[in-house]
């Protein structure tokens, strides 16, 4: 096993999101909302694992995207605990844990650091319309000379003052790009005020400066930026890349890797490695 981390997003979009993390022996799934444990055990099969591999599923909010009946049933039948903030206990136990037939280990957490075998996570908070807290996670670990630190936001409103922060000096982000705010205003669905909104979702533009804003706080650039959760009506994987580096390379980013997560299948294995100065 490498030193760095790997992460493998096996679905991301409104369809469905599933995140493979695997640091120092640990495997974590970061949220698992794939509509049946057949879809579930297919994706996971992609990324060369089974339900038996994984340790954990963490679980970012309580949208279906992120978290499914489904996946309760998978985690119960084969002990894989989920770990859900404390404040969205209750809205998931009526939502979905009594829409599931089995049931399983519940662990929640706070906004203290906490750590899944060799992974070390910080929840932090992100603006979003879910019921209950939404989370942002800030993954780390141990390499061979430092801490390695891995960012990950998929669903959020905006990128404010006090959220930059939490995305500075990491080695490896995924990051929202939601939409093309073109594409979106000549849709024809009703839920484009929702979309645009400081609790809907983030634009490739927004995402773009989002991102610039983290570099030039940074001393340590990302080795890789990856872009999630792209809509099927409002985006297209060349928008979303073409867009935030047409904006990197304004600031003299544009040598940072910037890749789009896939919707339908597993994405490339991105790896944050250790890279002493």
């Amino acid at each position: 096993m490498s030193s760095g981390f790997a992460v493998r997003p096996l679905r991301s979009g409104s369809s469905g999101n599933l995140m493979l993390v695997e640091h120092g022996g640990t495997v974590l799934l970061v949220d698992a909302g794939l509509p049946s444990q057949r879809g579930l055990a297919q994706a996971l099969s992609e990324g060369g694992y089974t339900w038996e591999d994984i340790d954990a599923v963490l679980v970012s909010h309580l949208h279906g995207d992120h978290i499914h009946p489904s996946a309760v049933a998978c985690c119960a039948r084969h002990e894989v605990p989920i770990l859900l903030h404390e404040e969205n206990v209750r809205p998931f136990t009526r939502r979905i844990l009594s829409r599931s037939a089995l049931s399983g280990p519940v662990c929640t957490f706070d906004a203290k650091e906490f750590a899944v075998g060799a992974i070390g996570v910080r929840p932090f908070p992100v603006p979003h319309d879910a019921e209950g807290v939404t989370c942002g996670f800030l993954l780390s670990g141990r390499a061979a000379s430092r801490e390695i630190r891995v960012a990950v936001a998929t669903d959020l409103g905006h990128g404010g003052n006090g959220l930059f922060e939490e995305f500075v000096d990491s080695d490896l982000i995924l990051i929202e790009s939601n939409y093309d705010p073109g594409m979106l205003a000549a849709s024809p669905r009703q839920d484009r005020t929702r979309v645009d909104s400081e609790v809907g979702h983030l634009s490739n533009e927004q995402a773009g400066k989002f991102l610039a804003r983290v570099m030039l706080e940074s001393r340590t650039l990302p080795q890789t930026v990856v872009l999630c959760h792209l809509s099927a009506d409002h985006n297209t994987p060349a928008k979303a890349v073409g867009t935030v580096r047409e904006i990197l390379s304004r600031y003299g980013f544009g040598h940072v890797p910037v890749h789009a997560a896939r919707r339908h299948g597993a994405s490339p294995r991105f790896l944050a490695v250790d890279m002493p100065g």
